[in-house]
């Protein structure tokens, strides 16, 4: 019934985003072929679909052989406009995302944040002009073009199965996939081999190579307290979804949850109510656990009294690609090709 009542809400959506594209098609709306090498990392629906875990893997591809920048809205800074993440950055001044990229790749990757990336391009370019650049979460920024586009899909929430906001989580049309030079089924259960062919015939319309790809947990790192006989979990995230996450960890521990906003900025109040929550629970075979997205912004609001009576640790995790080779042959054969 509710979906019904937005019908006329979808319709209009609809039409804004597909007069959008259609202007863009004609050349109406100017667009920048990015000069060189550049690989967009993007979805057609809000919410989490593996882009962060993807820029880190191509990241760790690509910079074996070649200079890479990646460039990111920031989304969620208190700063405006074209900004070189450095040592002087924090999460608020330049986004979670970026700053969990600049943690793990400095200094031999460049990172940057500009809500205007066809404005950040010339600039970036000017300072390393042979680099490979990453494009976090630009599919529905056609101002800039990149060389490949990788369009991500969750295998739970594909966006074959969705709809146009508000009714659903689609920013755009279906036919936006057309544009992608490879789709990336994320989050993927174990498949049978019967299961894979159903899921590549449905996706045959679109004529691109299909690929899967799963999560994978890596061992707990501790940030606080050590707890040897770790049962359960107070899991506190703030990211669009935890669904994977939460499966993960309720086949090994018990599992309480205190779940923030995407992209949520913490606050000394929020640590003391989580620290006042995992109080009351009273367990000492509990510990604190969260993402590494979410530990760049929490790690500068605990003191070292707070990890030393905390047992806080964070789940890295990783990308597993289930044709790997053949998946990271079409990437490095697509940046080698001059």
């Amino acid at each position: 019934m509710r979906k019904i009542g937005l019908l006329p809400f979808t319709i209009l959506y609809w039409l804004i985003t597909s007069t959008r594209n259609v202007l863009f098609d004609i050349g109406v709306l100017r667009t920048l072929s990015i000069p060189g090498k550049s690989i967009s990392v993007g979805n057609l629906s809000l919410g989490g679909s593996g882009k962060t875990p993807m820029i880190i893997y191509l990241t760790h591809l690509l910079s074996q052989e070649k200079s890479v920048q990646i460039l990111s809205r920031g989304y969620g800074r208190k700063t405006k406009g074209f900004r070189h993440v450095s040592e002087v950055d924090t999460p608020s001044t330049v986004g979670d995302e970026p700053f969990d990229y600049y943690q793990k790749f400095k200094p031999e990757v460049d990172i940057f944040v500009c809500e205007k990336r066809k404005a950040a391009i010339p600039r970036m370019k000017s300072q390393n002009g042979s680099a490979v650049i990453l494009l976090d979460d630009a599919f529905q920024h056609r101002y800039v073009k990149p060389g490949f586009q990788l369009l991500l899909t969750p295998f739970h929430e594909q966006f074959l199965d969705d709809h146009h906001l508000p009714s659903g989580n689609l920013r755009e049309s279906k036919r936006g996939a057309s544009r992608a030079d490879a789709i990336l089924l994320t989050k993927c259960p174990m498949l049978t081999e019967e299961q894979r062919l159903h899921c590549l015939k449905r996706y045959e319309e679109y004529q691109k190579p299909v690929f899967f790809s799963q999560i994978e947990y890596l061992e707990f790192q501790s940030k606080g307290k050590q707890n040897a006989q770790m049962k359960a979990v107070f899991l506190v995230s703030g990211i669009s979804s935890t669904t994977s996450l939460n499966a993960y960890l309720c086949e090994k521990y018990e599992v309480q949850e205190q779940k923030f906003a995407d992209h949520h900025a913490f606050n000394k109040q929020d640590i003391q109510e989580i620290h006042r929550k995992f109080d009351t629970f009273a367990n000492k075979e509990m510990a604190i656990v969260t993402t590494e997205k979410d530990w760049v912004k929490l790690q500068s609001l605990l003191s070292e009294s707070d990890l030393q009576a905390y047992p806080w640790y964070v789940l890295p995790i990783t990308v597993k690609i289930q044709e790997e080779q053949a998946f990271n042959s079409m990437i490095l054969n697509y940046v080698r090709n001059n």
